[in-house]
């Protein structure tokens, strides 16, 4: 019975204790998406709550694609995680109902320790989701989060491209191999379409253009991710700099006899304000004319 312990068990609605497990401000709160291309999308919305067992809000304070997205497409995935340990996760699979410009919910985030000293900028508009599907609260196991530092220690070396290419710059290179450093895996689930997003702490980087993680935590949910299958990888560190891997995801490999899972890096997107955008490959930008020669 034990090893059935962090298998994901799904219900139509919030638990109490799930709608409770939302509400601190202090906690990962991560929300997916699906963009333009079918690809996953993922990004940091603290100002972020569950306000009934049904429905879950989150504000706007800055522009980017995920909101964007979320109008869009509609389909949403969640994570909520724990800032103490023993780290506890809650998933939920939503969909987009309306947006609101005023009203309570903006007021409760605008008056929150997180936005109340912020007098250059406030949530300026709300996006209600209809929960389609929540899990359980579960438990990451210390235990799976340290072995995992240890065999991808090991392991990472075996796994290197071996090109001279440098994708992930020094910054994104750090955030990845950050061994406390909060990341947080999406893809879209191929049985209903919905961005799935698994926490996934013992992640790094082989190199400069590879991420590899072995399956120590919540090893049923990563194990379900198709052969293949695009995923976006989120990376930050406690001053919150974060960014956003994307690319295939190449099954598991053994390095060193250490089993690894391995996602290729496509493209690196920048999500920290003032100036989100993919800051990898890099977008040819045509020079401005200043002069005209006849």
């Amino acid at each position: 019975m034990g090893k059935q312990k962090g298998l994901i068990r799904w219900s139509s609605e919030l638990s109490e204790k799930a709608l409770d497990f939302t509400q601190p401000e202090i906690m990962m709160k991560v929300i997916a998406t699906v963009d333009d291309r079918g690809w996953p999308h993922i990004t940091v919305i603290t100002s972020n709550r569950a306000i009934s067992q049904d429905t879950i809000v989150y504000g706007e304070f800055s522009k980017g694609l995920s909101k964007k997205y979320t109008v869009e497409n509609k389909k949403v995935g969640m994570v909520y995680m724990s800032a103490d340990m023993p780290f506890q996760v809650l998933n939920v699979k939503a969909e987009f109902s309306h947006s609101k410009t005023e009203g309570p919910d903006l007021e409760y985030f605008n008056v929150s320790q997180l936005m109340r000293y912020m007098t250059y900028m406030n949530v300026y508009k709300a996006y209600y989701v209809n929960i389609v599907k929540a899990s359980q609260v579960r438990k990451l196991a210390l235990g799976g989060i340290v072995s995992g530092l240890l065999k991808v220690l090991i392991g990472k070396s075996g796994a290197k491209t071996n090109t001279e290419e440098k994708k992930l710059n020094p910054l994104g290179y750090k955030l990845f191999n950050g061994a406390i450093n909060p990341k947080f895996l999406a893809y879209i689930d191929p049985e209903d379409g919905y961005p799935m997003i698994i926490p996934i702490i013992q992640l790094q980087a082989a190199d400069h253009n590879r991420l590899v993680f072995p399956p120590t935590t919540l090893k049923s949910d990563l194990e379900k991710i198709p052969k293949d299958a695009i995923v976006a990888v989120l990376g930050m560190n406690m001053s919150l700099a974060n960014q956003v891997i994307k690319g295939p995801f190449k099954g598991f490999q053994k390095f060193r006899g250490i089993k690894l899972g391995v996602i290729d890096i496509e493209e690196i997107y920048n999500s920290s304000p003032p100036a989100p955008g993919i800051i990898y490959p890099e977008i040819y930008h045509r020079p401005k004319v200043e002069e005209f020669k006849y």
